[in-house]
Order: C-alpha cells, then structure tokens, then sequence
C-alpha cells in the first residue's frame, strides 16, 4: 500500500493535504514563550570536573542521563552539552590542554567508543570506535591521555588500547585478564596501571582488586597481580589516590580490621605500608574505627602535583560523626600522614564528600587575600542547614557559609566540589542525592546559583486541575454563612462585587501608575533558604477561568517528585520520598483527589515506586503542598509489585480515589491504597467488575487475565495496610512458539472517549465505531529460523475475556533498542510505529525504514449495521472489523501521543516526539486507514477522504516546538482545558517541553487579531450616539404628532 500514485491523484493528494494542513498556521511569533515553554536539562551528574586553562574556565560534567556537558562557574548556564543514544553511558571523563576525553560504552552493539571534544566549542576533535567484542561489560571501562596529552588509552572490552590522535587509530592493543572488571586508568611516568575487580574463583571467592601495569610505549604487560583481598573497587573502604610526586598508591580496610593498608603501585611485589587512624586522631576508640570510611578528595587526580590526600569519616558511638583529611608525605623514604583539618557533625547531620582543588590560583579573592593553591572544601547537613567550608590548614576555615535546607526537598548531600571562577573566586558546588546542584561562595548572602537536574529522570506525570480564582467577596461569604456559596446566582453577583471593587481600587491608585511596593523579606540574610530560589514562597493553588493553568506533577527515578505550573513552568513544590534514607524510584503519578471549589478538603496526589530493594512503596501527597498527608503517608511493602492501576471507585470516608496494587507473587494478590475498612467496603461493593492482566512485560510468552474474588466480611471490617485481595486467573493467552511480548499498550486516561458512535459517510450512512474500553495491543517478536525471518506480531486482546479480537504479522518487521516498538490507543483506533526492512523476496515498493501503521476498528463493514445491545459486554462474540494502512513516517520517532480535550468534540491531533528534537502535531484526517489509493469519488470527496499518500508529511507548521531543540522525549501526555477547542501537551525525557494546542482551530476564542479596543470605542460612540439622538427623535415624533 506504500505504492506511488498516479498524477491525477497526486494532484488531489496534495489539494486534499493543504485543506487538512491548513486548520493550523503556526505559531504567531507574539505567542513563542507566552503559551509555552521549555526547559534545557542535562541529568543527575555522576562526574563533575571544574577546569581552567587559558581563557577556558568551566565545570564540565557527566550524567546518569548520557550527557557530557559544561556549564559556566559564574552563573551555572549550559555552554554547551552533547548527549549521547540512551543505551551508551558514558563512563569516563579527563580534562587535558582544552580537551576533553570521554569513554562510552554501547550495549545495543558490544562496543566502546573513545571521543575527544573541544572543551571551548564542544566541537568533535576525533574518535575512534572499538569493533564489537563478546567481552564487552558495561560495567567496565577507563581512559586517560597519554605522552603530552595527546594520545589515550582506553579499556575496550577485555583489551587495553593505545589510539593515535593524528590518526584516530589502535597503536597497539593489549589482552587483560577478560574475567576482571576493569574501572581504573592511573598513568605513572611509562607505564599504566590499569585497576579492576579480580574474578572470584573457587580457590579465592573474596572480593579483591586485579591489577595489571602496561608499557605506554610498547604496549606489553610488565606485571600482573591481586591486591586488597576482601574489599572492591566501588567499596566505602578502599581508594585508589594519585600523585605526580608521590606516584600512586591503593589504601583500603580489611571488613572487621581498624588499620588501613597501603600499597604503592608497581612495585614486583604487593607490598603495602600500615596506617593507624591514631596518629592523626588521638581520642577514637576501636569501636569508632570499626565503622570508618573513606573518599578520595581531588577532583581530578592525575593533576596533582602535590602530596595524596583522603577524608576518614567515623561514625561515634554518640551518633554523631567525625571527619578528618589526611594528607600523606615521605621523609626519607619513610611514608608517613598528618592530619590537614578535621571537624565534626552534629547529631543528625551528614558529612556528604570533600573536593579538593589541584591547579595552582594566582589570582586574588574579593577581600584581597591571596587563594591557597591547596585548599579542601566540605559540606554537611545539620540542624536544617547547610554548613560549608574552605580550609587550607587545620586551625581555621578559609571562608564559610550558612545556609537553610530542608532535606525533604531533594534528600541528603552527595557530592561537594571546591572550584575557582574565571576571576579567581572559590566556589563550592554542592549535589544532592535529589538531583539539586546548588553553588556557595564568600561573601554571597545566598546561594549563587543553582540547577534542578531532577526532572530529566521523570518517569511519569500527571495533571493536577486548579480551582478558578475565588473572589475575596467568595471567601468572605463563605466565612460567615458557607451555604450562599452554593448558589451560581449568588456567586455570579459576588464575582460582579469583587470586580467593581477592583476597577474603583485601580482608578483611585491612579489607574495602577503608583502601586505599592512589596515588603522586603525580614528574614536574616545568613538564613535565606535554600528552597526560596528553587519555589515560591507560597505554592499555586488557584488556576484560571479557561483551564490553562494547571499543575503538572512529575515523579522520577531520584526519587523527587515536583509540581511545576503549566502556564510558566515554574516550580511549586518539591518532596523527596524516601525510605531508610534512600531515594524511591518513582514509577507511576495518580490523582486520587481533585480540587473542590471553595472546599477545605485537600488533594492528594498518590506515587507508586520501588526503594533500592525493589519493594513497593507508596506515598500520598498534598497536590498542592507537596507535604505528606497523614501518620502514616509513606508505607513500604514487604515485595515489590507487577502492576499499579487507578480503581473507579472512591472510598466514601476521604473521597479518596482508590488504586489498585497487584503483588509479583506467583499466585498475585491484590491490595487497595488507601487501606482502610471503609475503602474496602467500597471496593468490594465493585469488585465484581474489576479485572486486570499481567504478562505483558518484555520477555513474557504468555498473558493471563484475573478477577478479584470477594473477602469475607469480618476481613473487610478488619482491613488494614497489610491485608490483601486474592484473586483468580480466568484465562491465559499462549503466543505462538519463538514469540515473545515486546510492548503492551492500554488506553490512557480519556483517550477512550468519543462524542459521536460512528462515521458519517458521504452518503450520509454511518458507519459505527467498535470501542472497546478493554482493547490492549500487544507487539510480540518473533524468532528467526530457516523457515522465517522473523518479524513483529501484532495482537488485539480483550483484557476481561482474554478473546483475541484481531491480529497481524508484519514479517519484515524488527525492533531493537534503536528501533523501538511505538503504540498509542485512540477511540476506535490504533496506531503504532515498527521498523520495517526489505528482507528475503521483498517488492521493490515494500517500505523500508520506520512505518507507521494505523488500525481502525468498526463493528461491521457494511454502513447503518450496528450491534443493538444496550451496553457494551465484553463476553460478546461481536468481533470488531479492523481497517488498516501504513505510511512512511517523516522522521524517526521516539514517543507516540494524542491530544485530549473536554467534550472530546474537537478532532484529534496525533503526536509524534521526533529524534531530530521536534514535537510534530498532525491531525487525525491524516491517519484515516479509508484514504482511496485512486482519485476520491464524490461520496469519498464528501467525506473529507484525502487520496492516500505513502509518506506523513512533516509540516514546519505543524512543529509544536517550533526553534527550540527538546532532546530525549520519551513521554508525551495531554490535557483538556475548559475550552473544547484547546488541549494541553507535554513532552519531556530528558528536556520539558510544554504548549497548548488547537487542533481544529480556536473556534470557541477571539482571534488574536480582534481588537478589543476597537469593540468598546464602538459600543461607547452607539451609546453616546444613543444619549445623544434619543430627544432629537423624541422631539421628531412629537412635532409628527402636532403637525
């Protein structure tokens, strides 16, 4: 069906194309940032690097989210940024003569790719991409220059290679120990030493470390040998330091042992030296030592040129912690250590990590001091605040700072890094477990600059609705007498009150020319929260009268989950759910109550994770607080869960909406939230009617439907947090042998409504749509054999009987991490997104690259035939007719959408989030699968059938993101507003990007175009023409009469 056309029909194609393109004409240029906007974001940073050379000074930076990046010191903006595919994580950084060395590994295709940049630019200086190996680990991998910053050397695989810059090639490679993962690069003078965790074996199976030094020049293994037994390379208990002068040297604590040992790399043998913690810490006992830690303090080791230095953290018996810099140096061939600084924190408080400044700093600091070439920064929570400090000897502080924090934001510290601005100024950047990057310096009365990488790890969202503005003359008789309030009539004269009252307020302040000016904050500038620059002081709480202004709550893989508004994007609130101090992974955000007008009760917003154990969590929050709601507002379960879903049932004593968790065990239980008796009794008095099904996970061969099976009724009078449904399987769907679930896809919120039944053809017949509210699509792969090619299997399942509705094979067909299996769910239509390639026999006009395939299901395929039972039963053996056609998608895709709207009037827009970085709307006329491959009849032609054309266009106009560059959209959720012609988009991953769209034009607004000045000079002159001509007519009459 991907034929071409012929000339007639292109002409029509593209005559019908321009009338359906035509509905939407951009963006005026007065409304970019005004109805949307977008926020550029980089993820959680794993490795954080401040480098200055020459007139390059910057932060440059890693992320969980695949990003390497930099970021100016003085204001904390993106210079520039490169991201990276989602499957290849970048795993080393080293910053050399304005160059900067990443490492990233690919597992989609085995192979590591090494990649220098131009740290001023950002620009591709060369790279040099390994061949696949069957040794590559994604849990390996190291780089470093070598001789004069030129070449590197990289950890590929099981092999250490040398790559040539002049020429972007091996100059030799060298196998490892394959077994090894390998995590560590030190460059000592000629040689490199290259650290990873030793395989365990039956002879050996403690955690040890397996080192092997190679000849830069040569590329030969000089020695080999295991060290540290009984500890790892990721361990609290063991570093890896490095000096040029000192050279480099692995320190660790044997499990149950108080005395560190160190070993100096490469020497023939594994000899080490023996530290004892009392030399520089007189008062610890053996029981303080048993609990310490250690962290490497320089940010970039392999430039220091001075003597190795760590921190040693004890946690005390009286709870409270200890933290001392050990600074190493040799007298006369004697290793030795003293303590640099040390400090304590208070109960409670948490000492997160220390950075240390390697490059010497000439210039002067504010207060005309000379900055110490070495200096140590830390930071710490304790008692709500966030205490830092620079030292450079062990007496006093440098410089210091004191500032509030509440850790329920974004959770605890997790990293600290001592940097100089391009003036010479000490900074210290501070990261929290959250995804915060907040920047101190001397002399600031509040944090100098900040960054929320939280939201580039959202995993889910959901819109809050805000209640319209109440007037105050609304509050104020609601106060007195709650019952006139529930009156329109008399909210109507009270909303005419309060504007009367404002427009004489606005004339008598001298028409808003002499406004008042906003009291200034009375609070201590030493104790401005830190929060105060990330939200407002008072969270939004009322929306407008259209329903643009919303709330968008974001829950993420940290653990955070924010409210931003829709209208600006700015924040509202912020909480961090955690459990035992660790973040929870977020996984699904629900509305459980909705904002009441003029109602005390609050809303709640309901978030379902896993902690780090893969248990489920669930956390009920203030929608519009953030703050948790009840004693008991986060609970942990004692497994984790197969799926989470939203009842339609409401637990009569909250009005809280209930949701439904089912267990992961092998016969599943259903639990409710909230878990309550009442709640119980609600869901139960419904139960009948709840099904669900699991299996359509990746992976899965089979998909089985449940029912819930009802408790007794002292259960439901004694439901608690710990009690549970049973439920019974009803039926089980085998997919075919060699096949296995690549994607499930269910309606989402709304999209299953309609507001016509069927299609009006152009004979003005209808033809009726087949909508079915349990319609899942699942995509299987299909293995390859001597008889098949494979290919992707498509399948409509009824989710209460378990009936396949319809199916298809698309045999050159392929999904893969780079080529992903797309779908969305839209009344009675499906579309989703494969790659599809020319494999064996294929025709010359067979499509290959990524196809969009639309399904559209009917209940019959002869007009005015319907099925004539009044509800909907999907025990039925009515079987949808399914009408279908395929397109070239314009470019490929990374996320699937459909716009929603209130009365479900408006015609769809189909979304498509694009790799090139664009969010592209085009509208349902285009997807309708009854496209005539001939020039259209007239009935066709009445119908608003276009001829079928092979590609989807991409239309500028039809950019929803118009200039800017939305990188990594993985979502797309929509909104209806309380105006039928617009909806609600965003689309995020690793950018946000949010608008408001118009599918069918804005029929229920004024155009921007209309002039309201224009309507009230004239409605004025007719009134005064009116005031004016009245006697004369008058007086006409009445001389009329006389005459």
């Amino acid at each position: 069906m991907l034929g071409g056309l012929s000339c007639k029909a292109t002409v029509c194609t593209t005559l019908a194309l321009a009338s359906i393109l035509s509905v939407a004409h951009g963006l005026f240029p007065d409304e970019a940032g005004k109805i949307d906007w977008y926020r550029s974001q980089l993820g959680v940073p794993k490795t954080i690097l401040p480098y200055s050379n020459g007139d390059t000074t910057g932060i440059y930076a890693i992320t969980h989210r695949n990003v390497l990046a930099s970021l100016n010191p003085n204001n904390g903006d993106t210079i520039w940024r490169q991201t990276f595919g989602d499957n290849e994580s970048i795993g080393a950084l080293q910053l050399r003569d304005n160059q900067a060395l990443t490492l990233s590994g690919n597992s989609n295709y085995n192979s590591s790719a090494v990649r220098v940049w131009d740290t001023a630019t950002g620009g591709l200086k060369w790279e040099y991409v390994h061949p696949p190996s069957s040794a590559y680990s994604p849990v390996s991998g190291a780089a470093a220059f070598v001789d004069g910053n030129k070449d590197v050397v990289a950890v590929v695989g099981d092999s250490l290679v040398r790559v040539a810059a002049d020429r972007s090639e091996p100059v030799w490679e060298v196998a490892l120990n394959g077994t090894a993962a390998y995590k560590r690069v030190v460059v000592q003078e000629n040689v490199v030493f290259v650290i990873g965790d030793a395989p365990r074996t039956k002879k050996n199976d403690k955690p040890r470390l397996h080192v092997v030094e190679v000849d830069v020049g040569a590329g030969y293994v000089v020695s080999q040998y295991d060290v540290a037994d009984g500890t790892s390379i990721g361990s609290k208990r063991l570093v890896v330091i490095e000096s040029k002068e000192y050279g480099a040297y692995v320190v660790w604590r044997d499990e149950g042992n108080i005395i560190w040992y160190i070993h100096r790399l490469g020497l023939t043998k594994p000899m080490w030296e023996v530290f004892h913690p009392k030399l520089v810490q007189i008062e610890l006992t053996p029981e303080d030592m048993l609990t310490s830690t250690i962290t490497e303090l320089d940010v970039d080791p392999g430039l220091n040129e001075d003597t190795p230095r760590f921190a040693l953290t004890y946690k005390k018996s009286d709870g409270k912690e200890k933290t001392v810099v050990v600074e190493m140096f040799r007298t006369d061939d004697k290793l030795d250590m003293r303590k640099v600084v040390g400090f304590r924190s208070d109960s409670g408080g948490v000492v997160s990590s220390f950075g240390a400044s390697a490059a010497k700093v000439e210039a002067k600091a504010e207060d005309g001091g000379a900055l110490p070439s070495r200096s140590t920064a830390c930071a710490r929570i304790a008692d709500g605040n966030i205490s830092w400090r620079i030292y450079k000897d062990s007496k006093n502080a440098e410089h210091s700072g004191e500032y509030a924090y509440d850790s329920s934001l974004y959770g605890p510290l997790s990293k600290a890094v001592l940097f100089y601005t391009s003036a010479g100024e000490a900074r210290v950047l501070v990261q929290t477990t959250g995804g915060l990057l907040v920047v101190f310096g001397p002399g600031a009365s509040e944090p100098v600059w900040f960054r929320d990488e939280s939201l580039a790890h959202a995993t889910d969202m959901a819109f809050m609705d805000l209640a319209p503005p109440a007037s105050s003359a609304e509050h104020a008789a609601k106060a007195t007498d709650p019952s006139v309030v529930s009156s329109a009539v008399a909210r109507y004269i009270l909303r005419w009150v309060e504007t009367t009252r404002s427009l004489c307020e606005w004339v008598f302040s001298g028409f808003g020319l002499f406004g008042s000016s906003s009291a200034s904050s009375t609070k201590p500038a030493a104790l401005r929260s830190v929060s105060e620059r990330i939200a407002p002081s008072a969270p939004l709480v009322a929306g407008d009268h259209f329903g643009f202004r919303k709330l968008s709550v974001f829950g993420t893989s940290t653990g955070v989950v924010a409210a931003l508004s829709t209208q600006d994007g700015s924040r509202s609130w912020t909480h961090w759910v955690a459990t035992n101090g660790t973040g929870v992974r977020i996984e699904q955000v629900f509305v459980t109550r909705r904002i009441q007008p003029l109602s005390s009760a609050a809303a709640l917003v309901t978030v379902v994770g896993r902690d780090i154990r893969g248990r489920t969590v669930v956390a009920d929050l203030d929608a519009l607080s953030g703050a948790p709601v009840g004693e008991e507002s986060i609970h942990s379960y004692a497994r984790g869960h197969a799926k989470a879903f939203a009842l339609p049932v409401v637990d009569p004593a909250s009005g809280q909406q209930l949701v439904a968790i089912v267990s992961s065990d092998a016969d599943p239980k259903l639990r409710i939230w909230p878990s309550t008796p009442t709640a119980a009794e609600a869901f139960f008095s419904v139960s009948d009617s709840v099904f669900f099904d699991l299996g359509g996970k990746r992976g899965s061969s089979q998909i089985r439907g449940y029912s819930v099976e009802r408790s007794s009724e002292a259960d439901v009078a004694a439901w608690n947090r710990h009690s549970s449904a049973a439920t019974r399987r009803q039926w089980a769907f085998d997919l075919p042998a060699g096949e296995t679930v690549v994607s499930q896809t269910d309606y989402s919120s709304g999209a299953q409504s309609t507001a016509l039944v069927g299609r009006v053809l152009g004979d003005r017949s209808v033809l009726y749509k087949y909508i079915n509210p349990h319609l899942t699509t699942v995509a299987t792969q299909r293995s390859q054999d001597g008889n098949s090619n494979g290919g992707i299997g498509i399948y409509f399942v009824d989710r209460v009987s378990g009936r396949l509705l319809y199916s298809t094979v698309h045999a050159d067909a392929q999904v893969s991490a780079t080529r992903p299996f797309l779908a969305v769910q839209t009344e009675n239509r499906v579309v989703y997104q494969l790659w599809q390639d020319t494999i064996g026999n294929a025709t010359d006009n067979a499509a290959r690259g990524f196809v969009t395939v639309v399904a559209e299901l009917f209940e019959s395929d002869t007009p005015d035939t319907r099925d004539t039972s009044e509800t909907f039963s999907s025990t039925d053996l009515l079987l949808p007719n399914v009408v279908t056609t395929a397109f070239a998608a314009p470019e490929p895709v990374s996320a699937l959408g459909v716009t929603r709207t209130g009365s479900h009037i408006t015609t769809r827009d189909v979304l498509f989030g694009l790799r090139s970085r664009k969010l592209l709307a085009l509208p349902d006329q285009l997807f309708d699968p009854r496209r005539p491959t001939r020039p259209p009849t007239k009935d066709e032609q009445a119908e608003g059938l276009a001829p079928y054309a092979a590609s989807l266009p991409l239309d500028s106009r039809r950019v929803l993101s118009h200039h800017h560059q939305v990188a990594g959209i993985r979502h797309i959720a929509s909104a209806p507003t309380h105006l039928e012609s617009t909806a609600l988009v965003a689309a995020f991953g690793l950018d946000l990007f949010f608008t408001r769209t118009s599918p069918s034009g804005t029929f229920d607004q004024l155009a921007p175009s209309f002039s309201k000045v224009n309507l009230v000079v004239t409605t004025l002159a007719l009134v005064v023409g009116c005031l004016l001509g009245g006697p004369m007519v008058r007086r006409k009459l009445t001389n009329q009469a006389w005459a």
